[in-house]
């Protein structure tokens, strides 16, 4: 009777670390996976599916053009067999940890790799007039360079918030998936029904947004700093002023009043502030405007959309809906 127990007590501990084998070789088995923002992190989510495991290092409500991962996460990244990031100076702490090869196990996937970059105009947003009220400009090509003098801007190499054209997305998820079929080919067709799928899913956003922005009666607006410039490109909206071209640098009481001026002269209804920057500066000039602040969101991570792009993309459109129509 004691031996009877004691070999059930053993069946049952070797069954218990089977399991925990088990449990542990199967999240050991998914491709490790980490995204710079949200947006990425959730395209990475949709393509590889059960398949992989994916890390955002940008918490929600950060903005990554102030953030510094800490050593903890620099040491996941380096880790993580496919590494998606921005790019064009957006993460630079990304670009220089593959510029440095210290991730040469990683696979990179940066997402503005071969589009068609748009040049943001060097002092926009500060004391020069002449641009003032211009928009950023289309650059021809990735490697397109700003324009010298772009004091405190940390866009190298073109405006780098190319995720917010669901047109352009689908670049990026196609290089995505292909990430993952080199690091693991043996899951080849389920990463490629996967990113079928969700490229149907994309197709369907642009089919709506193209549809909702064709009912608008106002294209020009004003926002906060230039992230909406692809959407806007996209589908035939106009910035007529912005209100900080390099994040965290506020601008000067004279371009203050010619955005006023500007959201007077165009008929604008509102300025768009978003909830990763201070709205302190779009609502003193929503208030001397006399219109209204609303939010648009570039990144994510807020109820009722949270991580999820397509949600995102059209809480945006809805906002935007709100203050064109």
């Amino acid at each position: 009777m004691i031996f009877r127990r004691f070999f059930c007590k053993i069946v049952l501990l070797l069954a218990g670390c089977l399991l925990l084998t088990v449990q542990v070789g199967g999240a050991a088995d998914k491709i490790s996976v980490i995204a710079s923002i949200l947006p990425l992190g959730d395209f990475c989510e949709n393509i590889g599916g059960e398949l992989v495991a994916v890390k955002v290092l940008i918490p929600p409500g950060a903005s990554p053009h102030v953030f510094e991962p800490t050593p903890v996460a620099v040491a996941k990244a380096m880790k993580a067999q496919v590494f998606v990031y921005v790019g064009a100076g957006l993460d630079p702490w990304a670009e220089r940890l593959i510029a440095s090869r210290a991730a040469k196990s990683s696979i990179p996937v940066e997402a503005v790799a071969g589009l068609p970059l748009i040049e943001e105009v060097a002092h926009h947003g500060h004391d020069h007039p002449d641009h003032d009220q211009a928009g950023p400009k289309q650059g021809k090509g990735p490697d397109r360079e700003a324009k010298p003098g772009a004091e405190g801007h940390a866009h190298d190499r073109g405006n780098p918030h190319v995720w917010l054209d669901p047109v352009l997305a689908k670049d990026i998820c196609g290089r995505i998936a292909q990430a993952f079929i080199q690091a693991d080919p043996a899951h080849q067709k389920d990463y490629e029904n996967n990113l079928a799928a969700y490229l149907a899913e994309l197709d369907n956003l642009h089919a709506d947004i193209s549809k909702e922005v064709a009912t608008f009666r106002q294209r020009d607006y004003v926002t906060f700093h230039p992230a909406f410039a692809y959407f806007s490109r996209r589908y035939g909206l106009r910035e007529v002023g912005v209100i900080e071209a390099a994040p965290g640098r506020e601008p000067s009481p004279g371009h203050l009043q010619r955005i006023i001026a500007a959201i007077k002269n165009s008929g604008v209804t509102a300025v768009f502030a978003e909830p990763q920057l201070s709205p302190r500066v779009a609502e003193v000039i929503a208030q001397e405007a006399g219109v209204k602040v609303l939010l648009l969101d570039p990144l994510g991570g807020r109820p009722p959309y949270g991580s999820d792009y397509l949600k995102l993309m059209r809480q945006n459109l809805a906002v935007l809906a709100q203050a064109l129509k």
